[in-house]
């Protein structure tokens, strides 16, 4: 027999004689013999679909039946193709709706005990300016006299200083992290308006207060009380105090007249007065925050206020809530532009509200989110009912359009907070005096934040502090002065002026080198799926059937091997 071509359908063996002829299996493609052998091929099956394939073969020559060689490679290909797919197409949806990157970054940055990010925050290596401006009365002899009607006021300043924060006493406990803040302020005189020696004429802040607390008080502690005041160096109503003086503290006489009368023996915090003399130093109060370890999205916010998780002065939750910044971090999870964000402030026993107003550029390509208080913030009730809660429930009172009355969390003291120069007020708090020119530009509180990071990179923070005048009969030295007129004393305004280096590289890492590396690892992941899901397409596609093989039996001297 010359050659017999192996039925495709069937299953056969092929029983070869011992003689001279041979078992030869040609390929279709190229003639050439693939196996070449004197024995028995037994269950060799035809072509089928797409293949030749051979079972039953010799273990040596099983690597020589191609068609079954060649489906290995194709299945194995196939399926490193379609794995590869599936994990770019993984890799692509995480990449493209996840912040992983970021989130790493800011898991780093839980305040954790010993970490990196725990040595920045209790060592702050940014250094606000503090810039202080005194209102000199300059002619209220002249007022008290009657040789003018209208108190002059001279806005002079600002005297300068660099704050060094430090955080003290802290104690963990689990995510929660309580601790005191210490301050050390410098005086700067090369940015300062004048020598910290100038003479200026200010409120008898101690006078005024003191005969305010003694209103409140029973007739029987009222009445020695002022009539010892008489008796005191420090009894006119405005006193000529050097700048220094003024603000870090002097000796006196009346705070300590009044100690024994008003029981404020063991609860001065100081032993000398001063308008920021608490400021200097270990800060009584202490705070309690969340570290972040747990929940990212509560990170550095207050979660206790001296031991209390809300405040006791106010008359609604909201009001007395403390939830909040300090006003250096914030999760960036908050700074949704639609949302409000918070800001406690010790100072003023409340927290305030600032809302987004703008995208701003500081350079180098570096976009912050700036907020800005509302122009409501300190309100009356008949311009905005939910200030409501910052009136005295007893006595029905509020404050006017403006100012908020601190008295509740000064012991006693009638002090109030508002805008410099009574910036957003009643006009009729201005009535008063000459001198007095609110500048949105200047008398404006806002922040600047990162909003990947959360961190506070710039802004300014406006607040004046007030006096409200309460007379007495027994005290003529205040009657020149209008019953309950509030007295502006100083506006302090808190700035960043310069960022250290170490921050600096901190933001363009997070603004640029983070972002970099999400977008390069998403087109990554994008390219790799669409190559291999190509490649995928293209060997289903162009799949083809291959030609079966021949069996011949020929005579072993026609054999020619290729």
């Amino acid at each position: 027999m010359d050659h017999e071509v192996l039925d495709k359908t069937t299953s056969s063996s092929l029983i070869l004689p011992k003689d001279d002829n041979k078992v030869v299996i040609i390929s279709p493609s190229n003639g050439k013999i693939l196996i070449r052998e004197d024995t028995v091929l037994q269950g060799c099956v035809g072509c089928g679909r797409a293949q030749f394939t051979c079972t039953g073969i010799k273990k040596q020559w099983s690597v020589l039946c191609w068609g079954q060689q060649m489906d290995r490679r194709y299945y194995l290909f196939l399926t490193l193709l379609s794995a590869t797919f599936a994990l770019s197409l993984i890799g692509a949806i995480f990449f493209c709706f996840t912040n992983t990157i970021n989130d790493a970054i800011l898991s780093n940055m839980a305040i954790r005990n010993n970490s990196i990010a725990f040595s920045m925050w209790r060592r702050p290596t940014v250094r606000p300016i503090m810039k202080v401006h005194l209102f000199n009365y300059t002619n209220w002899e002249d007022v008290r006299d009657g040789r003018a009607s209208k108190l002059k006021i001279q806005d002079i300043g600002p005297y300068v200083y660099s704050q060094q924060l430090e955080r003290v006493n802290i104690k963990f406990e689990g995510d929660k992290l309580t601790y005191q803040e210490r301050n050390n302020f410098q005086y700067l005189p090369e940015m300062s308006a004048g020598p910290h020696f100038d003479q200026v004429f200010v409120p008898n802040l101690p006078l005024i207060g003191v005969i305010s607390k003694s209103l409140d008080l029973p007739t029987v502690v009222t009445f020695p009380l002022l009539n010892s005041l008489r008796f005191t160096n420090h009894h006119d109503a405005f006193l000529k105090l050097p700048v220094h003086r003024f603000l870090w503290g002097y000796d006196d006489d009346i705070i300590n007249t009044a100690k024994p009368f008003l029981s404020l023996n063991g609860k001065l915090r100081f032993d000398n007065f001063g308008l920021l003399v608490t400021k200097n130093g270990t800060v009584s109060d202490r705070l309690t925050i969340n570290t972040g370890e747990n929940d990212k999205d509560k990170i550095n916010i207050l979660e206790k206020f001296n031991g209390d998780t809300k405040l006791p002065y106010w008359s609604s939750n909201e009001c007395n809530s403390i939830e909040g910044s300090d006003g250096t971090i914030f999760p960036p999870a908050m700074l949704d532009k639609n949302r409000t964000i918070y800001i406690f402030y010790g100072n003023l026993c409340r927290r305030l509200p600032f809302n987004y107003v703008k995208d701003v550029d500081i350079g180098d390509g570096i976009e912050l989110l700036r907020y800005s208080m509302p122009r409501t913030v300190f309100d009356d009730p008949g311009h905005y009912s939910p200030n409501q809660c910052y009136c005295n429930i007893d006595t029905a009172s509020c404050p006017p359009r403006g100012v908020i009355d601190l008295s509740n969390c000064t012991m006693g003291a009638p002090l109030l907070a508002s805008f410099p120069h009574f910036y957003l007020g009643d006009p009729k708090l201005r009535e008063p005096f000459e001198g007095l020119e609110p500048n949105p530009e200047l008398h404006d509180s806002y922040l600047d934040i990162h909003p990947t990071l959360g961190i506070s990179l710039s802004g300014k923070s406006s607040l004046q502090l007030n006096i409200i005048v309460r007379k007495s009969s027994f005290i003529s030295t205040l009657n020149f002065l209008e019953e309950k007129m509030i007295l502006p004393v100083a506006w302090i305004q808190m700035t960043v002026e310069e960022l250290p280096e170490s921050l600096r590289t901190l933001v363009y890492h997070g603004t640029f080198s983070t972002a970099a590396a999400q977008l390069g690892l998403t087109v990554f992941f994008i390219l790799t799926l669409i190559i291999s899901g190509l490649c995928i397409l293209i060997m289903l596609v162009t799949r083809r059937k291959k030609p079966c093989a021949t069996v011949k039996i020929i005579p072993n001297e026609e054999v020619k091997l290729s």
